[in-house]
């Protein structure tokens, strides 16, 4: 019997609600995602597509750090912000 579903927080959900007793031996099966995303496409047609272009450098990448800010508020901030 094969039954659907997803994974939510790390558990499976099934699609339809089954009562099986505990302990009851069960097989996952992963399909694979139905997504044309990237398939067959280079970096640079998906960045196209996006409107973005590659990085070229690393000093594109950098930014002016605010003298009155320190790495400490920053680091601070971002552990806040996640929990």
């Amino acid at each position: 019997m094969t039954y659907n579903g997803h994974i939510k927080n790390g558990v499976a959900i099934l699609d339809t609600p089954v009562t099986l007793p505990d302990g009851t031996r069960v097989r996952i099966e992963i399909e694979p995602a139905n997504s044309e995303f990237s398939t067959g496409k280079t970096v640079e047609e998906l960045a196209r597509e996006q409107g973005t272009q590659p990085i070229s450098s690393l000093a594109a990448l950098a930014i002016d750090w605010p003298e009155d800010e320190s790495v400490d508020e920053l680091l601070a901030l971002v552990r806040e912000v996640r929990n």
